[in-house]
């Protein structure tokens, strides 16, 4: 179901997860301004659905890949070439920018379900910024990190597909994939968090998408703009600490890779918790870019 353009078709999304997890058809139940229904900006997002951890079985989720810092979880990204990791952008703008920061304190866990061992941990050369993103705004919020050795694939460790979907969706729920982070913006999350329960342990999570149009109102709401790259999904609420999204998560259906999630979040989202904003990549914008990075060695 492929268009030349993001708008001139509608689509359902639904993953494949693993098992136990319901393949069962999405109902239509958001349609556009002249349509049935019309979401306000007024109405608070529900509740996301409940996450689960992978203890085992890495080659479910091969692609998904814990960036560290010194050692640490950092963020998350996705595997999408044997030199190529996708990730967040925010969070790598200050290696770029500051001259504190250094590309060699990051590496790369990849092929395992636990952060701290197993798989294969790769040095990264370089990171790759979308040159439409601005700091600390939800779109565009995607970055390329280059390894500085190719992946070895197995069936523990492989690449996923970017999709080619590209018109609009009605009504989608995703897997995302990702690592709690104990480390947000240089602070030491809490002995309390939810995310210090078994924080070796890869998360998989099934989210609900926000209507385009209503979470557009609601961002607007909140003195942001809803770029058409971006996607919003409902945050969830019970194995996350309040306004620490997973930055970096690959957001995935049965097709492949549909983006990554921002690590942005709302001034006030503590007091209503912003949407989860995840960038598409098979926006026009976003894959012209990422095929030329692709191709650019």
């Amino acid at each position: 179901m492929e268009s030349s353009s993001l708008g001139s078709e509608s689509t359902e999304v639904f993953p494949e997860g693993p098992k136990g997890f319901s393949k069962k058809k999405v109902s239509t139940h958001v349609k556009s301004v002249n349509g049935t229904r019309n979401r306000t900006a007024k109405e608070k997002t529900k509740k996301g659905e409940k996450a689960y951890k992978v203890r085992n079985g890495s080659q479910r989720y091969p692609f998904s890949v814990s960036v560290q810092r010194k050692g640490t979880h950092y963020a998350t990204g996705a595997l999408i070439d044997k030199k190529w990791v996708l990730t967040v952008a925010g969070e790598f703008y200050n290696v770029l920018y500051s001259v504190r920061e250094s590309i060699k304190f990051f590496r790369v866990r990849l092929g395992t379900v636990n952060c701290k061992k197993g798989g294969v941990l790769l040095p990264i050369k370089g990171v790759e910024i979308h040159p439409a993103y601005s700091y600390k705004k939800p779109t565009y919020d995607v970055a390329l990190l280059r390894l500085a050795v190719s992946a070895d694939y197995s069936e523990a460790l492989k690449p996923i597909p970017l999709t080619r979907i590209k018109g609009k969706v009605l009504s989608a729920k995703f897997l995302a994939t990702y690592w709690p982070r104990l480390i947000v913006r240089g602070q030491v999350l809490p002995s309390s968090a939810q995310e210090r329960v078994q924080p070796n342990s890869m998360r998989v999570s099934t989210q609900k998408m926000i209507p385009w149009s209503w979470c557009q109102s609601l961002m607007s709401t909140l003195n942001q703009t809803l770029d058409e790259s971006s996607l919003c999904l409902d945050p969830i609420m019970s194995h996350h600490s309040l306004c620490l999204p997973d930055a970096g998560a690959p957001v995935t259906a049965d097709d492949g890779l549909w983006g990554i999630t921002s690590g942005w979040t709302s001034d006030n989202c503590l007091g209503n918790p912003s949407p989860t904003i995840f960038t598409r990549v098979s926006s026009p914008v976003v894959r012209a870019w990422l095929d030329s990075q692709l191709t650019s060695l």
